[in-house]
């Protein structure tokens, strides 16, 4: 694609460049949405930014491929050591894409918001004007489907999962330029100056919610990885299951302190 030649690997490899990746794909997806699907941006904007993305992070993907298996002993420091940059270029994708549809909420209209991002708010348990709260136990089941299908969609397509982590970047996107836009047209205050302090507490629920998400995408990828280049049941085969096991443990314990987070932050 066009775009695969304006950024190229060495500079997708910058970590902080994925960033304004993930914020100029989500650009051009919600335009394009919004041209080819004006009825349906909300849902179509993620498949086209999904679809932008995930050249980029199978190039990264195939990168991260050929780092040499370890065949020490299990060290939960080498284990982050050795998946890190990938868990870093996912996270700056979802912070980019997050900010695209957070600035994009705060430019329209409410209205114009609730017709556009229907799904969106809806997702968030957001009806009109009033949000609708689920208690802690639905809000985990929820968060764990989630993780279950991000990390099926990385075992059987590589980079798929990026389609759940772009929905959820651009839900987390929606909602706080939803509420920042009713709260400072009732305040008569600045609302990109409104939108960055209403970020700023919500930052570790967004983040422990995105890391978990990602860990079962880097879980999935483990395993395929597994799957297709080593033989079964051997030493290295062994060695990477055992990563895979641990970041689903890790990504599991996530998605309970995302919860429980949540509830905190609704509650005070």
């Amino acid at each position: 694609m066009v775009f695969e030649q304006l950024f190229k690997l060495r500079w997708i490899e910058r970590k902080e460049h994925a960033f304004f990746l993930g914020f100029i794909y989500a650009l051009i997806g919600l335009i394009s949405a919004r041209l080819i699907f004006p009825s349906n941006v909300g849902l179509m904007s993620v498949a086209f930014t999904s679809i932008l993305l995930i050249p980029s992070l199978n190039l990264l993907l195939r990168m991260e491929e050929n780092v040499e298996i370890r065949e020490k002993k299990l060290s939960l420091t080498q284990l982050f050591k050795d998946h890190k940059d990938i868990f870093k270029v996912y996270l700056f994708m979802f912070l980019g894409v997050f900010l695209s549809y957070g600035l994009l909420s705060l430019l329209i209209s409410e209205s114009n918001i609730q017709k556009m991002f229907a799904p969106q708010l809806k997702s968030a348990g957001i009806s009109g004007f009033a949000a609708q709260f689920s208690p802690l136990f639905g809000i985990i089941i929820n968060n764990l489907l989630v993780f279950v299908v991000c990390f099926a969609l990385s075992l059987i397509y590589g980079a798929g999962s990026i389609l759940f982590l772009t929905w959820n970047a651009s839900v987390w996107g929606t909602v706080f330029g939803f509420f920042v836009k009713q709260s400072a047209s009732l305040s008569n205050s600045n609302v990109f100056s409104d939108f960055v302090h209403s970020v700023i507490p919500f930052l570790p629920h967004m983040t422990t919610e995105a890391l978990a998400y990602i860990s079962a995408a880097i879980v999935g990828g483990i395993v395929s990885k597994a799957v297709l280049r080593e033989k079964l049941f051997s030493k290295k085969f062994h060695h990477i299951i055992t990563d895979a096991m641990i970041f689903l443990v890790i990504g599991f314990a996530l998605v309970i302190t995302a919860g429980i987070i949540e509830i905190g932050l609704y509650r005070g």
